[in-house]
């Protein structure tokens, strides 16, 4: 190596081709260059990663990895259900990935090798690639699949001409609320004042309670419009969503008109708008009022306390009762409902090759380990605000700025926010994506110099996400990880700045979530509701684990 003590990725993958004889262990899958995370923190030492399939204690010392190859030390994780799959079904792997939820999306490793071939993945002579020119020289149903999605046509988008995503200054009663503390029983009650109508975007809809409180308070003839995606299933659903969408057409009859979101990945849309996912979580209410989450309506982003699933996440929600705001949404739900309704699929062939895919990658799931850290019991009541004065800008993705098509309204506002924190910046995610140039990157960029003019910056991910792009982090782009701290099971999209401004959406820091995705948010100018967000936050944060040592 030209400097042991820096040795490069180019490096280390040198050494591990040296030393394959030593990395060929039962259940070892692939190996590659990477950063060693040692009792959940990134130590930053350069090491080699080796997946396996399953991490076991009592192997016996002839199947065991080296600690250390050289003065490399070996960091062995177990597969990702990806990871597991595509080491024995490539194919049906290609086929879950493709159709997947955005957030199950694994950063690439250019370097990364299959076991015990030794190949690079991407080697036309890789036991995987092998195997998916294979699959790909008959037909299969999971080459139909992939090419259906391929061949969808795509529909280019095109905003309401009439609803400028402009800040509104008005006088609005404002709830909030967070899960998985007061998420449903605040969604209920939001519900249950329902007269006349419910007009819906959604990204999942799969809790039963949930389900059927639809039926209840849209009894009588009131009226349903939904835009619903068709997602890859949720661990904690009691039903599918197309299950959803039947059983509402069936009780509610005439009253219901829903369509599937014109998402690329969807087998029951014939074209597509949004090449990821329709992420939205909004609901307006008799045209007066807007639910606008980070969570679906489903059991682990609202979970029901009383019989509570094995996953609840943390997410915020927020209702802003101005009949302004209801008509901008609206507007843009109308928009997306007459789009997806003049595009549904007359039939869905390939539905069953994507259930089949999915069902394989849901084989690979490990059983939760025992013991394993849950998120801490919070207690945060949903607060009510009379009507006051509050400043609120929508966010809305994909859409553009008017007067700059190339600019993301979401991402710019979203710097300005950023670049304009003066004391405190608390954000909480699902997840950040590693750096991928231009303006995403100019948004982790944001959040850096803010680190850098002594701006107190705290992030939180969910843990379930975080390894993968942490260390992703330390290979490309901006390196946040000094500031981002792990918790159990979250699945917010929220801001908080200088106690006084607060974000709730459904946007995810990735290139897909902050461009592509059909996704809602609204910034809320208003410390009352700022600092609701910053306490449950805070406690976020002191129940949390940094990812790097400090």
């Amino acid at each position: 190596m030209a400097d042991a003590a820096h040795p490069t990725a180019a490096d280390i993958d040198a050494l591990i081709v040296q030393n394959l004889d030593e990395l060929r262990k039962p259940g070892v899958l692939t190996v590659r260059p990477g950063y060693e995370i040692a009792g959940q923190q990134l130590t930053g030492q350069p090491a080699i990663v080796a997946t396996v399939h399953t991490k076991r204690a009592d192997l016996p010392p002839s199947d065991l990895l080296p600690d250390h190859i050289g003065n490399i030390p070996v960091d062995v994780r177990e597969a990702s259900p990806h990871q597991r799959l595509r080491a024995h079904d490539p194919a049906a792997a290609l086929v879950a990935r493709t159709f997947a939820r955005p957030e199950s999306s694994e950063p690439t490793w250019p370097l990364e090798r299959e076991l015990p071939s030794g190949r690079l993945l991407e080697d036309p002579l890789s036991a995987t690639r092998q195997a998916l020119n294979r699959d790909a020289a008959v037909t299969s149903p999971t080459v139909s699949a992939l090419a259906a999605h391929s061949r969808k046509p795509h529909i280019q988008y095109e905003p309401p001409s009439d609803a400028p995503l402009d800040p509104i200054e008005t006088t609005a009663a404002i709830t909030v609320s967070v899960s998985p503390d007061a998420g449903l029983a605040t969604l209920t009650e939001f519900l249950e004042g329902t007269t006349e109508s419910l007009v819906i975007g959604m990204y999942d809809f799969t809790s039963g309670r949930i389900l059927k409180m639809f039926e209840t308070v849209l009894a009588g003839g009131k009226k349903l419009q939904m835009v619903l995606d068709n997602p890859a299933p949720n661990e904690t659903r009691d039903q599918l969503d197309k299950d959803t969408v039947e059983q509402l057409d069936e009780s509610l009859g005439n009253s219901a008109n829903i369509v599937w979101a014109l998402n690329r990945a969807d087998v029951f849309a014939a074209a597509w708008e949004f090449p990821f996912a329709y992420h939205i979580k909004v609901i307006v209410r008799d045209g007066t009022a807007v639910w606008l989450s980070s969570g679906n309506l489903n059991n682990s982003n609202e979970p029901d306390l009383a019989s509570p699933p094995t996953t609840e996440d943390r997410d915020w929600h927020i209702i802003v009762e101005d009949p302004g705001l209801a008509r901008l949404f609206t507007t843009y739900l109308n928009r997306d409902f007459e789009s997806a309704r003049r595009h549904q699929a007359a039939s869905a062939p390939d539905a069953q090759a994507v259930a089949d895919a999915q069902a394989k990658l849901a084989a690979e799931i490990q059983p939760t380990p025992a013991g394993l850290a849950r998120a801490p019991v919070s207690n945060f009541e949903k607060k009510t605000f009379p009507p006051m004065p509050v400043k609120i800008t929508p966010l809305l993705t994909p859409d553009k700025l008017p007067d700059d098509p190339d600019k993301g309204q979401y991402l710019n506002n979203i710097v300005q926010l950023i670049n304009g924190a003066e004391q405190k910046l608390f954000i909480e995610l699902q997840y950040i994506e590693a750096s991928r140039g231009g303006d995403y990157e100019a948004l982790l960029k944001a959040i850096a110099d803010r680190i850098d003019a002594g701006v107190d910056v705290r992030l939180i991910e969910s843990s379930r996400f975080t390894d993968q792009w942490i260390e992703k982090m330390k290979t490309q782009g901006v390196d946040l990880t000094a500031k981002i701290a792990r918790r159990p099971s979250v699945h917010n999209k929220g801001f908080v700045v200088d106690s006084k401004i607060a974000v709730v959406s459904s946007q995810n820091f990735s290139p897909a979530g902050v461009f592509d995705n059909r996704d809602a948010g609204v910034i809320i100018e208003n410390s009352e509701v700022a600092q609701y967000f910053e306490a449950a936050f805070l406690f976020d944060w002191e129940h949390s684990i940094p990812v790097v040592a400090r």
